[in-house]
């Protein structure tokens, strides 16, 4: 490693360091090894992905919006709910229940731009998205169990999916 590398990790440590009121000890480990998506999640930070959330956007609840499917059927809404399932080949999809046994959603992510870390399952999550209403094919069932690694039984023919443009999941 150069020397003018060398400094400037340097100055970067001590820039967190100054920022963030951390040991030195724990400001290197940070510039020298970038934290994976489980670091994030053990932490008590709040982990987001694709576009920001507005911090004065009032959610709509997932029962109500299972209740009336209809009536937000391609709308844009925020919503929180906690996290049941999360696709385990990737974190390509991942499905959020409210607080009835009936509400229930499969969230994609919108133009496939961002994922979601594969151990967030039992996390509160709020989101933004538009929310559709989809009738699947036995075929799209079946590959569905095979990702969530579940009965197909367990996937509904219809169900209710939020196209996400933004996350967060709060520890």
């Amino acid at each position: 490693m150069s020397n003018t590398l060398k400094y400037l990790c340097f100055g970067l440590s001590l820039l967190a360091l100054a920022c963030t009121e951390k040991s030195i000890t724990q400001a290197q480990a940070e510039t020298s090894s970038p934290k994976s998506p489980k670091a994030l999640l053990k932490s008590d930070k709040i982990v987001k992905r694709g576009a920001a959330l507005s911090e004065n956007s009032e959610c709509v609840s997932l029962d109500v919006i299972a209740d009336q499917p209809e009536k937000y059927s391609n709308q844009e809404v925020f919503v929180e709910g906690s996290v049941t399932a999360v696709c385990q080949a990737k974190g390509c999809w991942m499905t959020m229940a409210g607080k009835k046994s009936t509400s229930r959603a499969r969230v994609t992510f919108k133009d496939y731009a961002f994922f979601v870390p594969k151990d967030v399952k039992g996390k509160r999550v709020k989101l933004r998205g538009e929310v559709k209403v989809k009738m699947l094919e036995e075929a799209e069932r079946k590959h569905l169990a095979e990702d969530g690694r579940v009965p197909v039984s367990e996937i509904p023919k219809a169900e209710l999916r939020l196209v996400a443009s933004g996350v967060e999941i709060h520890p």
